[in-house]
Order: structure tokens, then C-alpha cells, then sequence
């Protein structure tokens, strides 16, 4: 279920913080005092507590995501 979507980031006492997708909530039954775990770089990366990737996983899920990316225009050749 790759999605292309805007979030604002909000102010949350001294941090700032957006909402998760509720497609993806759903999915992986996360709910309000759930962990999620966030990897990060330049690219911001949350995925459910417990769940495992590989790097198979990853090329499928990025190529996927270019696709996206790419259908928006967003992408420079």
C-alpha cells in the first residue's frame, strides 16, 4: 500500500511532532501509548515495534516509493 501524502509539522510542548497515516495505524494495529521504532538519516524511517527488515525488504519498499515520487514529477532525471 505505497501513499504519497503532505503532513504539517506541529508544536508539541518542545518538540514537534505529525500524525502516522491511519491506513498504516491500522494495518500494523498500532494505537494511542504504542512504541513504534524510528530509524533515521536523511530519510525518516517508523516502522511498527517488532517488525523485521532486510535489506530485500528495503530495495523493494524504496523502489516502490521512487515509483511515487516519480508519477508526482517530483523526481529530476
Amino acid at each position: 500500500m505505497p501513499a504519497k501524502m503532505e503532513r504539517k509539522i506541529l508544536q508539541t510542548g518542545n518538540s514537534k511532532s505529525t500524525a502516522l497515516p491511519p491506513d498504516w495505524l491500522r494495518m500494523f494495529k498500532i494505537g494511542v501509548g504504542d512504541t513504534v521504532e524510528v530509524l533515521y538519516n536523511s530519510i525518516v524511517i517508523v516502522k511498527a515495534k517488532g517488525f523485521k527488515i532486510d535489506s530485500d525488504f528495503l530495495k523493494k519498499e524504496f523502489d516502490l516509493i521512487m515509483e511515487l515520487e516519480e508519477e508526482k514529477g517530483d523526481v529530476k532525471p
